[in-house]
């Protein structure tokens, strides 16, 4: 890291005091608060956020959908033994979804910096065009790799094609790298000097020997022939799930695929070609397993001709409620002005009649007399 660098990050974190978990909770509020969902990291091991089954079906699915989780992804050809200041095997990415997209993405994603404190004038931000085709997924994107004083910090990525299907509009995944990013708010060399909370604890105490070990055994340990075993099981039972109609368990599966040929690769026992051939594999199950989910939505939705009729029954209720209670306010109205409106209008000896009445002690109040309070509480 230069000097200049040094110098502008250590200005950003004396304006901001942020730790890495204080990092990670304000970019939660803050597209909280734009109306993205809070939601859980994924359970299983996979290689970047973006295959997230709630990201992933989330998409597919019709309507709107924002969504924001922090999620630990695994990268073991990324390894380096604990010994690279910023190059890890697993490291936190804290991931965006906004579908559809919205019109200013980069002034929403500087918005996200200037709430973590960064004051965006000390520091050298640019925006380099990127594209990104998740061979897994089906997926194409592109959009900006966002450095920081030269240092890629986070991926704003359009993908207009996923699980083989064109995307119209296509959505915005935005993908924080949460370690390079608080390595320049603390001006930080390396991630494992990052603090991890305002008592003391610092990530290289939590993190440094679980990198060297998940090093260790993805170039030096991993058994090949039982790594295979793994793909040829977690493939059979991806196949029986999609036989079975199950496109969550079967994406799940298929995509827990994803680790095994990394690490076969990390063991040197994968050529280009049959890392190619075993994506496709993938693909194809992620591909059935979204088919399979659009099928249960359809059967879960009531078919169009009863929607219509469903929803222009509701419309008509409301438009009756609406009228009445206009009529209603209207003839209150009417009455604090001593008139009488034309919805009330009644022969002159009938409301004789019933002033008399009200005039005499022991005589029931007329049904009209019950019905003005209700008609102003409406």
């Amino acid at each position: 890291m230069s000097d200049e660098r040094a110098v502008s990050s250590a200005k950003g974190v004396e304006a901001s005091g942020l730790q890495l978990q204080d990092v990670i909770l304000k970019l939660q509020q803050f597209w909280a608060s734009r109306g993205c969902l809070l939601l859980p990291a994924c359970d299983f091991a996979i290689p970047f956020a973006a295959s997230h089954p709630d990201a992933f079906f989330g998409v597919l699915a019709p309507g709107r959908w924002r969504a924001v989780f922090v999620q630990p992804v695994r990268r073991p050809l990324d390894g380096r033994y604990g010994e690279h200041p910023y190059r890890l095997g697993k490291h936190l990415q804290l991931q965006v979804v906004l579908k559809p997209a919205p019109p200013d993405v980069q002034g929403l994603y500087l918005q996200s910096l200037e709430a973590l404190g960064l004051e965006l004038a000390l520091h050298d931000l640019r925006f380099a065009d990127w594209s990104w085709s998740p061979r897994s997924l089906g997926g194409r994107g592109s959009g900006w790799h966002a450095l920081l004083d030269g240092l890629g910090v986070t991926r704003l990525t359009f993908l207009d094609r996923l699980a083989e299907r064109d995307l119209s509009p296509p959505h915005v995944e935005i993908a924080y790298g949460v370690e390079r990013l608080a390595m320049t708010l603390q001006g930080a060399e390396s991630a494992f000097q990052l603090g991890w909370s305002q008592d003391g604890v610092d990530y290289g105490r939590l993190r440094s020997r679980d990198e060297d070990e998940l090093t260790r055994y993805a170039f030096d340990i991993a058994d090949p022939e039982a790594l295979a075993r793994r793909l040829e099981v977690l493939g059979n039972e991806t196949e029986r799930c999609l036989a079975e109609g199950l496109a969550r368990a079967a994406y799940e599966l298929a995509v827990s695929c994803l680790e095994p040929i990394d690490l076969l690769e990390a063991r040197g026992e994968l050529s280009a070609r049959e890392r190619a051939d075993r994506l496709d594999r993938v693909r194809r199950w992620v591909v059935a397993a979204a088919q399979i989910a659009d099928g249960q939505r359809e059967a879960e939705e009531p078919p169009a001709a009863e929607r219509q009729t469903t929803e222009g029954r509701a419309t008509e209720r409301q438009t009756t409620e609406r009228q009445t209670k206009r009529q209603a306010t209207k003839r209150q109205t009417a009455r604090a002005a001593g008139k009488s409106p034309a919805g009330d209008a009644k022969k002159p000896k009938r409301r004789r009649k019933q002033r008399r009445a009200r005039t005499e002690p022991d005589a029931e109040a007329p049904d009209g007399g019950a019905s003005d309070e209700g008609a102003s509480g409406e």
